[in-house]
Order: structure tokens, then sequence, then C-alpha cells
């Protein structure tokens, strides 16, 4: 093998192993326990909201651990324990609109400093596919993703935007006259890029170590 083959074969794999070692941006789309929904790449270490400690009632704008929910123009959500158990509802209450005409069609997610990732679990959701948006604080869309349709599944369905580095807000878009449920809302509030994985990280640091000893071998030769 020539020098200049080998250089190239060198550059090609260390690239490689580099780009496994990073996290990529993305959606998340998953059936998973309320434990398992903290696991998630991206999401580990992440604040949960679970909706349980508000009072329940109609509101306009609700702020929870550092973020802000808010319907759009005049219209409202609700917080309460209706359906709890199905529609992956979990613990006493969630976040939902209504079969109400002042029912929400956008709903924003407003955050006190930036994230890097965001989810919940989704349900009832009907068509046509609901969209979550997600912002940098100059308005610039970073990521958008269409919603899977959940139906009247109850097993965990979680969906979420993940390793977006710089989100101050973000947009769930849709109509009002889908009822639907969000529950254990989850954001990561260090507003970073993701973590590489140990396994990823094993991965990088084999490669490059086997790519010295090819190195000092095809030296010797």
């Amino acid at each position: 093998m020539s020098k200049r083959r080998f250089l190239c074969l060198v550059a090609a794999v260390a690239i490689s192993l580099f780009t496994a070692g990073l996290a990529v941006a993305g959606t998340v789309d998953v059936q998973v326990t309320q434990f398992g929904a903290t696991q998630i790449p991206g999401l580990v270490g992440s604040t949960v909201i679970t909706f349980d400690s508000v009072t329940p009632g109609t509101y306009s704008t609700l702020t929870l651990s550092g973020v802000t929910f808010t319907p759009d123009g005049n219209n409202l959500m609700w917080v309460d324990g209706a359906y709890i158990g199905q529609y992956n509802n979990f613990g006493t209450q969630s976040l939902h609109n209504n079969i109400n005409a002042q029912s929400f069609n956008t709903l924003t997610m407003r955050f006190t400093g930036t994230t890097s990732g965001l989810g919940f679990f989704w349900g009832a959701s009907d068509t046509p596919p609901w969209v979550l948006t997600a912002y940098d604080s100059s308005n610039h869309v970073i990521e958008s993703y269409s919603l899977p349709i959940t139906g009247y599944s109850n097993a965990g369905d979680f969906v979420g935007l993940v390793n977006d580095p710089g989100i101050a807000w973000a947009t769930l878009a849709g109509t009002s006259s889908d009822y639907v449920f969000i529950d254990n809302f989850e954001f990561n509030p260090t507003g970073g890029g993701g973590v590489p994985e140990p396994g990823s990280l094993l991965l990088l640091g084999s490669g490059l170590f086997g790519l010295a000893g090819l190195a000092r071998k095809l030296r010797k030769a």
C-alpha cells in the first residue's frame, strides 16, 4: 500500500469513527415506561414536569420549572385528571386541550434559558398530524417534526427532539378539534450538546489505537 493511499484510508476511518462518537440531532418516537423516558439519549438528567401539582383548571398561561406553556390567541389549555390511565397519561394529571371552541390550535413552550432537547408522552392524536417545531433565540427554526398519530394507544408513546443545542422555545401546532394529551414533559436544562455515549467513545479510541498500530507496522515494512 502506498503512503498516499494509507493516509487517505487513515483520514476516512478517523472521520467515520469521530462521527460515530458524536451525539446526533434527531427526533424521538418510542414506546417506553416513565423511567425509560428519562433514559433516552439526549434527555438523560432532564427536568420532568408531571403536572400533578398544578391546581386543576383551565389556563391561558402556565409556568412550571422554567417552562412557560401558552395557548395561541385567546384559547385555553386544561390541566386535570381527565382520562388518567389512558392515552399515555400517568400520575394524577396531564395537560390537554378539549372539545371546546377555546381549545388551543398551537401550544407554545418557552424556556427560561435554552435547552438541547425536549420530549413528552403524547396521547389521543388523530389526523391531521401535529407538528413540533423548535426555535432558537433569534426565532430561527432549528428542527421540525410531524408527530405520530397515536389514536387510542396507551403503550407509552413518547416523542421529542434531542441534541439540538440552543432551543429557546418550541411550538406544538395542530387543530383544536383534535383532543390531545401531554404528560411528563422533559427538557434538558443545560442547553448544551449531547455527550457521546461510553460505547461510542470506546469505539473511537479502539479505532484510533488500531490505526496507530497499522502505521507502525507499515513503517517497519
